[in-house]
C-alpha cells in the first residue's frame, strides 16, 4: 500500500538531526512513527527516543503490528507521515504481515566491521544485502537519499554495481 502522504525510511539512527531538520524542516511531515518491535516494548529507550523528537510533530513508537493497524487512519487522514524504521529487517516484518509497500527511502545505515560500503552513508551485511535484494524482487523500489534535496541512487543499481 503506497500513498503519496506516507514516506517509509529505513535509518538506524531513527530521530536525530537529519530527519528533524532536513526532512521535517523541508517537507510538511505532520507526523513521525518509530517502527521498532523492541524499542516499542522498552519504557525507557522508548522515553530517550521520544525526548528527540522535535516538540511540534506528534511522534509515536509502535511494533510493527500496531503500525499496520494505524496506516489505515493516517492514509485516510491524508497529512504526511514518516514511517522511520532502523534496519530492513523491520521492513521485512511488515511485508511478510501483508503490508503492500512500494517505495522506500533509505538513509544512513552505518559503518560496523561486517558491513560493506556502498554509499558514504550506506553500509550493509551480507544478511541486509539479502533482505534488500529479496525485498526488491517483491516489487520494492529503494531510493537511497540522505536529504530531500540529496541526489538519489536506485538500491538495485547501486548492490549490482558493487556486486552486493
Amino acid at each position: 500500500m503506497q500513498t503519496s502522504n506516507i514516506i517509509w525510511r529505513i535509518d538506524d539512527r531513527l530521530i536525530h538531526g537529519q530527519v528533524i531538520i532536513g526532512w521535517c524542516g523541508q517537507l510538511p511531515i505532520k507526523t513521525l512513527i518509530v517502527c521498532d518491535d523492541e524499542i516499542a516494548k522498552m519504557d525507557w529507550e522508548r522515553d530517550l527516543l521520544l525526548l528527540a523528537a522535535p516538540p511540534t510533530i506528534p511522534t509515536k513508537i509502535l511494533t510493527s503490528q500496531d503500525t499496520i493497524k494505524e496506516l489505515p487512519k493516517w492514509i485516510e487522514n491524508n497529512k504526511i507521515v514518516m514511517v522511520l524504521l532502523k534496519s530492513p529487517f523491520e521492513l521485512e516484518k511488515l511485508v511478510k504481515a501483508g503490508l503492500k509497500i512500494e517505495k522506500v527511502n533509505v538513509g544512513g545505515i552505518h559503518f560496523r566491521e561486517d558491513r560493506k560500503e556502498f554509499l558514504p552513508y550506506l553500509f550493509l551485511s551480507p544478511e541486509e544485502i539479502r533482505v534488500f535484494k529479496n525485498l526488491i524482487n517483491q516489487g520494492i523500489y529503494f531510493e537511497c537519499r540522505d536529504l530531500p534535496n540529496s541526489p538519489s541512487y536506485d538500491l538495485k543499481k547501486i548492490l549490482k554495481k558493487k556486486n552486493g
